[in-house]
């Protein structure tokens, strides 16, 4: 269950998940608001002109939101019918606001939803996101802490990066169109104090590391729509183009790894051919050595002798 909230939203904080909500959902549009909770979201889009349906699980929060929007339907977004309790109305835009998370099967969802809109119409999708900052911290401490609000809020079933709710969408069948986020960066002190004991030597790229884009995305906001066959077959045509650039750049690298290779493995045989040449030499020294060793008594007795020889010589004489 999505937890009721009674936040006002001020579209004056441009660095606010439910502002970006509502400035990419337009104005006087068709909303089906799923997951609306008290109406909080569904009240600035009635003052900008929209009609707003509202579907919210828990009753005290659909009725407070009954009070701004136009319907409220009680339901679990995981288990009913909206196309028949909607009874075939259709929406230009049909919003996510921090809902996907909390479902069983965000998939069933998206899919429903896309058959409720309008020609023209699309989704707003809303999803916190798991690669931030925060969270990779607290995975190198060996942490992963639930809380009662927040990216890890404990009623959170789903996680999601920039990667993974893109594929989620383009999987139900939807072209993303505009990717935004909302960004919450982390000091570089708290970096500090975190990745220092673990004894990482260049801080500066570990800092920029953590200051990328994936990295300082608290929340991700994106509009998108639904996918007819020829958007399909382009994207799957787009697809097929990237993977083949890929491919070819991993034969490049491959080919350029073989070259390595093969240049590693002739320094080998080159340097073992030295090594077999350096084997013998000592080889010959240690015989030469043994030789020389050899004939050193012999040489010392010839000498000998001819000393005696000199003497006898001399007294003879």
């Amino acid at each position: 269950m999505v937890k009721p909230c009674e936040t006002e939203v001020d579209l004056s904080e441009q660095n606010n998940a439910r502002t970006k909500q509502v400035l990419m959902t337009g104005t006087d549009k068709r909303v089906i608001d799923f997951g609306c909770s008290t109406g909080y979201v569904s009240k600035v889009l009635k003052q900008r002109g929209c009609h707003v349906v509202g579907i919210e699980v828990d009753p005290e929060a659909a009725e407070k939101a009954g009070e701004v929007c136009d319907r409220v339907v009680v339901g679990d977004i995981d288990e009913m019918d909206l196309a028949e309790e909607l009874g075939g109305e259709t929406f230009d835009v049909g919003l996510f606001g921090d809902v996907l998370e909390h479902l069983k099967y965000p998939q069933r969802a998206l899919i429903l939803a896309r058959s409720l809109l309008a020609p023209g119409g699309y989704v707003v999708v809303s999803v916190p996101n798991i690669a931030h900052a925060s969270i990779r911290l607290m995975l190198l401490k060996g942490e992963f802490n639930y809380e009662e609000t927040g990216i890890l809020d404990d009623t959170h079933l789903k996680y999601y990066t920039k990667k993974s709710i893109v594929d989620l969408l383009e999987g139900c069948g939807y072209i993303v169109d505009q990717v935004d986020w909302t960004e919450q960066r982390i000091a570089r002190g708290r970096l500090t104090e975190v990745l220092d004991p673990l004894g990482l030597s260049n801080m500066e790229e570990v800092v920029k590391a953590f200051s990328s884009p994936e990295a300082v995305a608290f929340q991700y906001v994106i509009k998108a729509s639904p996918a007819g066959e020829p958007d399909r077959m382009e994207k799957l045509s787009e697809d097929k183009v990237e993977a083949e650039r890929r491919a070819r750049l991993l034969e490049k690298e491959l080919g350029d790894l073989k070259v390595v290779v093969d240049y590693s493995r002739e320094l080998e045989e080159m340097i073992e051919k030295k090594n077999d040449y350096i084997r013998d030499l000592e080889g010959a020294v240690a015989e030469r050595d043994r030789v020389l060793q050899e004939k050193e008594p012999q040489a010392s007795e010839q000498g000998e002798g001819s000393r005696r020889s000199r003497k006898g010589f001399l007294k003879r004489g």
